[in-house]
């Protein structure tokens, strides 16, 4: 809090308050009408997607720019506020080559969350009406299957049997849904997705020997360790539960604006995870379980 309330000090100086305020005012004078957008789509969805990515592009890079300025000019005074004594016992986490790599994680972080407060916040309503109207069609697609996926138990999924049942995942589904959903801020979102997925982790870890393979109901040497093919079908079915509203314009929003850096390593891996988890949902074939679905239609498909 103390490195993001410097960044954000460093926003009331004039020159950088200028040009914020240039970036955002332009930013909603060229922001399309509804009546715009629909004359895009007129020519085709892609025309449309692809006019959102172009503007998304444009605050990345926007941010990007702040970022950048602010963590070359303020290196050494970031460096100063973490020497304090106030944060002695956050030093030992900064020792060393792996110290040095946490610190300037934390760096980045704290500027990027001041960052987007100061440049995405005010044009948010421009990001949503481009996310909302370019991806509704396939987030009407994913929310009708979520809706239906909500009903099947987890082991439709292949979640491995836990002791305490499917209830046990549910913690991270609640991560998801509280602070992915709620959250405003792109870095604190992708936070959250970051967080449900390190839960996953801790719960596997601590029923380590205790998980059993869905299919054969044996407890299973590889499920012992939590590997992308354990993985991934546990945060479908927490994503499922969670019930995201918009999952498809999330996955473009995460991908456009979160910081690049950010986004190597396990958050990356996390995110690509989150993404393929999204497609799967999509590509859940229910149509194959008609009795499923005969509660969402309105003609009898057993009259002839």
């Amino acid at each position: 809090r103390s490195l993001q309330c410097y960044v954000y000090r460093a926003f009331l100086l004039k020159p950088l308050a200028l040009i914020v305020d240039d970036f955002v005012k332009n930013v909603r004078k060229n922001c399309p009408s509804l009546q715009d957008l629909e004359s895009i789509e007129a020519h085709g969805i892609a025309n449309l997607q692809q006019a959102a990515l172009d503007d998304l592009a444009n605050l990345e890079r926007f941010l990007d720019s702040l970022q950048t300025a602010i963590l070359e000019g303020g290196m050494d005074d970031f460096r100063s506020i973490t020497s304090h004594p106030n944060f002695l016992s956050l030093r030992r986490m900064f020792h060393g080559k792996r110290g040095e790599i946490a610190w300037n994680e934390l760096v980045r972080e704290a500027v990027r969350e001041q960052v987007e407060i100061e440049a995405y916040v005010p044009l948010r309503s421009v990001v949503s009406r481009w996310l909302v109207n370019g991806w509704r069609h396939e987030d009407m697609e994913a929310h009708f299957k979520i809706n239906e996926l909500r009903q099947r138990p987890s082991h439709y999924f292949g979640v491995p049997t836990m002791p305490d049942g499917s209830e046990i995942w549910m913690s991270a589904a609640r991560i998801l849904s509280e602070n992915v959903e709620r959250s405003t801020l792109p870095c604190a979102k992708l936070r959250a997705i970051v967080e449900a997925a390190r839960e996953i982790a801790r719960i596997c870890e601590s029923h380590r020997g205790k998980i059993v393979d869905s299919e054969s109901n044996n407890p299973s040497q590889e499920l012992r360790q939590l590997g992308a093919d354990q993985f991934l079908p546990i945060l479908i079915y927490c994503v499922v539960m969670a019930k995201i509203e918009r999952p498809c314009a999330l996955c473009v929003l995460l991908r456009a604006l979160c910081d690049k850096v950010t986004r190597i390593g396990e958050v990356g891996y996390y995110l690509a995870s989150f993404e393929a988890t999204v497609v799967h949902v999509r590509d859940f074939d229910l149509t194959e379980e008609t009795e499923h679905m005969k509660s969402f239609l309105s003609v009898n498909l057993d009259a002839e």
